[in-house]
């Protein structure tokens, strides 16, 4: 069996001593004293190995660390760091090529004037300039206490806890003292060994019956006595027992008073589980059962009290502490305490300090079901999704699933028919992405109870909005229990006989623990993870992140070789695929890949979604550069099937309007003028929406949000629900609405006949081709007027402008436009309902004041009746001009000449009414209203 110590409490930390995990670092004597000499022994070749083999001069880089026996904060550090100080230079061991010494005495090396007590020396060992250097592989920094007086203490083990064993293995237990003194030991109260007047004493322990023991190492000199404690853990073999019949893997409830639960734990001995029920003592009645083949843990408790909760662990031979993977609530000894004070989870109980460590987990029996009102909705084709990418955490200022619910009126009210929700699983902290999961079946209690996400699903459904979840299985974090049944330390690197993990990532952008998924183990935690949220909180699909890392074939840091075709890959990918759609054929699967088109187009074909990042070109736009943005269209890839989400944003990407506002041009149009700046990114928007396939929107971009990500990339960002007030940003709203409408009514916008897409060049064109209606789109990218640009219709006849209902009779397929910049038309083959006011800036303007701008500007007489005078300012030296109603329809429009500042018009061929004349050029546009009697 695996011996390793166990420390009951937290505590116990306080008494470690000299030795790291690999004994990397040893000391002379064994136990120092702050006012004596010790040798500090290390081992270049353990730990972090990069001083092994070195053939280099090491240097010692050191701290006094005066904040307490735990603290690890060095307050008094002598020499600087990649300096070759001779003071610091450690002493070889001769005929050795890895081990190095050096002397001190704490209590007077280190410069001290206000005589703090030195609690522990800190330590990392270095080359001459710092390019080299070595750690402890699972803390980092070496630590070794210093005894204050007379002390003894354990060194085998390293620190005083426990250890465990099983009937018929021994442990050599050693001591040490600070002097010389007359050592013993006593077993549960009986001597049994002895060393008098000496500074080391060992034991060897033979296991011969299942039980609890003491060993007490005691020192006495003269008056002065001291003494550790080490509890001894004897652990009978594992009862050989087939799990029973229908017992899954995790929290089996089988009545309102019993349990079973079953631990996957391949190559482990013993399994106790330890808990509320039985406070938390290691006994023979709660050690688990082992299936034959070694592989899982499993007991069934009883007598258990009906609704009442309990936490617990398992106890995995005798050493680690670990929470219920498959549980679907956790208690959290760094979080929860947050949680319970804003009451977030209420009713939420305390963790259990001073009975365990680590992450634990509940049971209940007789759970409330929670009763689902909507299992019959609409489910949008993949063509027709119109996705809101959604973190809980800066959606609202309240940061809950309830506040999300508060919320999803306007939701539907924008259009959007499905939600994707950034991972909602149990994440290490209380503020997060969530892509820093620990446990995978539980909602992470910070945003609430696992009913209130139901509720907020359940809500969703019933607006006829689906749920898709952005779903981690790429890596797990180090709090994770699969993480830490096999790794290095408490929350170190995963050891090479892991299940689930390897060792090192095979692919670079890793976070986290890189799961192994052409191992069994992971293939099957995979398929239970993904069939347990459709079913049990009925979401409707998944958003895999970073799906491109499902991979074993090793591409080191190298983006390229990660990026190419991986027929391993793809056969993963169709696994999981294949298994979703077994149990939820309707089930959406969408993969963050950004691989190889090929690998991409062959897994569309097969059924699956990918998100596509057309954000850099957006950007580049939103600035005022031309990009051609056709690679958002999926037929533009080869693929056959409208899988392919392109998006201007992510939680991933810089916002676009950001980008506009802080470093769009300023010339010939100013685009960080808000006016301007909402123009370019309808602009910008109407042709996303124009381009058939699903979309993305990221929170907020409806209204231009431009609070920049990477200034604190993870960090929580302000809501700025106020902007929906701004009548600029109303605009841009406005037509992420009618966009949104037109292409959940129009099946034009999803699934043409005919795509025609002209995006490269300064006036861009969409043509879209279906027998309910045809939609022909155009607009200029340019930042200066395009003059009489001809643009393309399918076809002739009759067609209609979208925004202002004017009816537009072809006599051929083309047509002459004097596009402004930023401008765009929407024309359709049918006659469709006009939408509301106030969306594009020529019906924005009618409600607003008259605006008298610099220079004279002047429109007379005021009513006119057939003739109209219009001055234009001195520095206007050549402008576009027109002349709309009050639906938005151009009535007549040109051009001036150079120098010519006063314009005459004919308005007897107009009727009477209200009439906007407008005046545009590189740097401004005028505006003013005057009735036609």
């Amino acid at each position: 069996m695996i011996k390793k110590l166990s420390p009951i409490l937290s505590l116990v930390f306080l008494l470690c001593l000299n030795y790291s995990g690999f004994a990397q670092v040893t000391t002379e004597p064994a136990i120092p004293g702050a006012a004596s000499s010790v040798k500090i022994i290390y081992d270049a070749s353990k730990g972090t190995t990069g001083l092994k083999d070195c053939n280099c001069d090491v240097y010692i880089h050191i701290g006094a660390v005066t904040g307490g026996p735990t603290s690890t904060t060095w307050t008094i550090v002598p020499f600087q760091w990649g300096t070759t100080n001779s003071a610091a230079k450690m002493t070889k061991v001769a005929g050795q090529t890895n081990s190095y010494t050096f002397e001190l005495t704490p209590n007077t090396f280190f410069q001290n004037p206000n005589n703090l007590t030195i609690h522990r020396l800190g330590m990392v060992f270095r080359n001459g300039d710092g390019t080299k250097e070595g750690k402890d592989s699972s803390n980092g920094d070496f630590f070794v206490t210093l005894s204050q007086g007379f002390d003894v203490a354990f060194t085998t083990p390293q620190a005083a806890g426990s250890v465990s064993l099983e009937i018929g293995e021994s442990f050599e237990f050693k001591a040490a003292s600070t002097e010389a003194a007359d050592l013993s030991f006593e077993l549960d109260g009986v001597k049994v060994a002895e060393a008098l007047n000496s500074q080391e004493i060992a034991f060897k322990f033979t296991a011969t019956q299942a039980g609890n023991f003491t060993l007490v190492v005691k020192a006495k000199k003269g008056a002065e006595v001291d003494s550790q404690t080490v509890n001894i853990i004897v652990f009978a073999p594992s009862e050989t027992a087939a799990l029973p019949t229908g017992a899954r893997l995790g929290i089996n409830y089988l009545s309102d008073t019993e349990v079973i639960l079953a631990l996957q734990a391949p190559g482990k001995n013993i399994v106790h589980v330890i808990g509320d029920f039985n406070d938390w003592k290691v006994l023979p009645e709660f050690q688990m059962k082992r299936t034959s083949d070694k592989e899982i843990f499993w007991l069934k408790i009883s007598n258990l009290i009906p609704k009442q909760e309990y936490i617990f662990q398992y106890l995995v031979d005798g050493s680690i502490r670990i929470g219920d993977p498959y549980a679907d609530k956790t208690s959290d000894p760094f979080n929860d305490q947050e949680i319970i004070q804003q009451n977030r989870y209420p009713g939420l109980k305390g963790y259990p300090v001073g009975k365990t460590e680590f992450q634990a987990t509940y049971l209940q029996t007789a759970q409330d079901s929670y009763l689902w009102k909507n299992l019959s909705y609409p489910k949008p084709k993949p063509e027709e999704l119109v996705v809101y990418e959604l973190l809980v955490r800066d959606f609202d200022e309240k940061r809950t699933y309830n506040a999300v619910i508060d919320r999803l009126d306007y939701l539907k009210e924008l259009g959007i028919n499905a939600i994707e929700l950034m991972p909602v699983g149990e994440f290490e902290g209380n503020l997060s992405w969530g892509y820093n999961p620990s446990f995978f079946f539980a909602p992470d209690k910070y945003y609430g109870t696992k009913n209130d996400l139901k509720r907020l699903i359940d809500e969703a459904h019933g607006r006829g909005i689906v749920i898709i979840l952005d779903m981690v299985l790429n890596h797990a974090f180090g709090q994770n229990p699969m993480v830490r049944l096999y790794n290095d330390g408490d929350y170190g690197a995963p050891t090479l006989d892991s299940p689930w993990f390897n060792r090192v990532a095979t692919h670079p952008f890793n976070v986290g623990y890189d799961f192994n998924h052409e191992s069994k183990y992971t293939k099957a935690f995979v398929d239970s993870v993904n069939n347990y949220w459709l079913t049990e909180y009925k979401v409707d699909g998944f958003r895999f992140d970073l799906s491109k890392g499902f991979t074993q074939v090793n591409s080191g840091n190298n983006v390229g070789i990660w990026s190419q075709y991986d027929p391993s890959r793809i056969k993963i990918w169709k696994h999981i695929y294949d298994r979703i759609k077994a149990n939820h054929p309707d089930a959406y699967v969408i993969l963050e890949h950004l691989s190889d088109n090929e690998e991409e187009k062959e897994l569309a074909n097969y059924g699956m979604m990918f998100w596509g990042n057309i954000n850099f070109d957006f950007r580049e736009l939103a600035k005022g550069q031309n990009k051609n943005i056709d690679y958002a269209y999926y037929k533009n890839r080869g693929w056959n099937k409208s899988h392919l989400i392109a998006y201007q944003e992510s939680h991933d990407e810089e916002r676009v309007m950001w980008e506009t506002l802080n470093f769009g041009a300023i010339s010939p149009l100013n685009l960080k003028n808000l006016e301007n700046a909402v123009n370019r990114n309808q602009l910008l928007t109407a042709f996303y929406f124009g381009i058939p396939g699903p979309k993305m929107i990221w929170q907020f971009g409806e209204f231009g949000y431009d609070q920049e990500l990477n200034n604190d990339r993870l960090g929580i960002k302000p809501t700025k629900w106020d902007y929906l007030n701004n009548p600029e940003r109303q605009r841009l709203f406005k037509l992420y609405k009618e966009m949104i409408k037109l292409k959940r009514v129009h099946k034009a916008f999803n699934s043409p006949e005919k795509t025609t897409l002209n995006l490269g060049a300064g006036i861009k064109s969409i043509l879209l081709e279906h027998p309910d209606m045809d939609v022909v789109m155009h607009g200029n990218f340019g930042l200066a007027t395009a003059g009489n640009a001809s643009v393309s219709f399918p076809k002739s006849g009759k067609w209609y402008n979208y925004f202002t209902g004017e009816e537009l009779t072809l006599s051929g397929t083309t047509l002459s436009v004097n596009f402004r910049p930023n401008e765009f038309v929407l024309y359709t083959s049918k006659k469709l309902p006009l939408p509301e006011k106030g969306i594009l800036q020529q019906d924005f303007v009618t409600s607003l004041p008259e605006v008298v701008p610099q220079g004279t500007f002047r429109v007379y007489p005021v009513p006119a009746s057939s003739k109209l005078s219009v001055e234009l300012p001195q520095d206007m030296i050549q402008a576009n001009y027109r002349v709309v109603d009050m639906a938005g329809r151009v009535v007549f429009d040109g051009q001036t000449e150079q120098g010519e500042q006063i314009l005459d018009f004919d308005l007897s061929g107009i009727q009477a009414g209200i009439y906007i004349f407008e005046a545009f050029d590189t740097k401004r546009v005028l505006h003013k209203r005057f009735i036609k009697e």
